[in-house]
């Protein structure tokens, strides 16, 4: 018989049919500039890349929260979560897996970026968005150009759900 759990809430029933074969990677690019509108990207050592800070969102956790934690974690800049505009979702595939990356631009923050994972990240460093350097790592690519439309080329497919209001 298939596991099904079950809750109540004000009367009503809700199910779930067991555990979910994993299917999707789901995780927040963040954008964030500093006082001269420059751009923050980070030297990948594993990937041999750039890329915006972020990452995998955790269980429970919604993308805004994710952006914020994400930031810290990688960069020691703090956002909050109110600072943290959600501006599309971005739908592609690595090793035919789908993932999902949430476009978040980052408004404000305090403090400056320093290496806090420095077995994945070399050095971060401020960029003018119109010279970016290369090659950037595809999801942070696809968060760059909805940020700033039309300023990268030739980028791979994505499926772009801008939201309302963003």
């Amino acid at each position: 018989m298939e596991d099904v759990t079950e809750d109540l809430v004000e009367g009503i029933g809700y199910a779930d049919k067991g555990r979910p074969a994993p299917h999707a990677l789901t995780g927040a690019g963040v954008a964030v500039t500093d006082a001269a509108g420059r751009v923050l990207l980070g030297w990948s050592k594993k990937r041999e890349v750039w890329e915006l800070p972020g990452g995998k969102n955790d269980a429970g956790e919604g993308f805004a929260e994710a952006a914020v934690r994400e930031l810290a974690e990688e960069t020691g800049l703090r956002a909050e979560a109110e600072d943290a505009r959600l501006l599309a979702l971005l739908m592609d595939s690595v090793h035919g897996i789908p993932r999902v990356t949430a476009a978040v631009r980052v408004t404000a923050y305090k403090g400056e970026p320093s290496v806090r994972e420095p077995e994945l990240i070399d050095r971060w460093e401020w960029h003018d968005p119109a010279v970016l350097p290369r090659p950037l790592f595809t999801p942070s690519a696809h968060v760059i150009d909805t940020v700033w439309p039309g300023l990268l080329t030739g980028l791979p497919v994505v499926h772009r759900y801008p939201l309302a209001g963003a």
